[in-house]
């Protein structure tokens, strides 16, 4: 059973039982075993449920990343280094121990460290915004790290030691969609492939076609990158028409409502002001 995986969470996790279960499931060709009790040895079944799954779907992702990146170097190359990864509890661990349930929030881990680091002066409360692709994080420092020991990411939660930060379903590539006379931005992300309608990949409306509308970003600032080729700058048109299907869409409806159709503009503003408000709930969160 060649990269099978199986994840064990008895509902009394003992871990002779749990490790009698992984050595038969080894025997019956298993390659990815995932037992509750080594990844989060905590009491509640759901949740330690809830992370084995997590960890089982994401550290073999992990170990192929890491493959790549190790096999890029010359042979025993890295037996002369000290190669560590930044977890998302804001510390570092080895490559054999690096895990998916304790990588979720390593990028914005590695973030909030930073700017601790670096922008700490005086003793005031600094606010890290780290706005992506997908999502925008945001978290807060006083003079210490603060930890979390269970959080809900998507709906799942999740055990494993973490830094306090709130992650919001709003970045550079989430989707615009206009339902039931509502502007929405995200959950949905176009991600890097297609990416955005601009990408010229046949990608849908984003938060970024929204902001090269309005001008806030120069398509001749940016390198030429884009398109299926990966050869080509922004491409405005391709947001903007994009922009003038939507817009058929919302004005048809406040025609039928009687009320005041918009600009292209005026939407495209409107979709930044749902971004900015989802945006800043966080961070009302952690300064009220």
């Amino acid at each position: 059973m060649k990269n099978g995986l199986i994840v064990t969470c008895p509902l009394n996790s003992f871990p002779d039982h749990e490790l009698r279960v992984g050595e038969i499931a080894c025997d019956m060709g298993f390659t990815n075993i995932s037992l509750s009790h080594k990844i989060i040895a905590m009491q509640r079944y759901v949740p330690r449920a809830h992370t084995a799954c997590t960890d089982a779907y994401l550290t073999p992702c992990l170990k192929r990343y890491i493959d790549t990146f190790t096999n890029a170097f010359e042979k025993d190359k890295l037996n002369e280094l000290n190669v560590l990864f930044m977890q998302s509890d804001g510390g570092l661990t080895s490559v054999e121990k690096f895990s998916g349930s304790r990588a979720i929030l390593s990028g914005p881990a590695g973030g909030v460290i930073g700017y601790s680091a670096t922008s700490y002066i005086d003793s005031q409360p600094i606010i890290g915004f780290d706005m992506g692709g997908t999502s925008t994080d945001v978290s807060r420092f006083d003079g210490a790290l603060e930890h979390i020991l269970e959080s809900a990411i998507a709906s799942v939660t999740i055990q494993a030691p973490q830094l306090d930060i709130n992650t919001v379903a709003a970045g550079g590539g989430s989707i615009l969609s206009f339902r039931s006379g509502l502007f929405r931005v995200g959950p949905e992300s176009a991600g890097a492939q297609p990416g955005s309608a601009c990408y010229k990949k046949g990608g849908p409306l984003t938060v970024t076609d929204a902001n090269l509308i309005l001008g806030r970003l120069i398509a001749e600032h940016f390198p030429a990158l884009f398109g299926p080729k990966g050869n080509e700058p922004l491409d405005r048109e391709a947001s903007l028409t994009k922009f003038k299907e939507l817009a058929t869409t919302i004005n048809s409806f406040l025609k039928e409502n009687e009320k005041k159709t918009l600009s292209i503009e005026e939407i495209a503003m409107g979709f930044i002001r749902v971004a900015n408000e989802s945006m800043s709930r966080p961070i009302r969160a952690l300064t009220e």
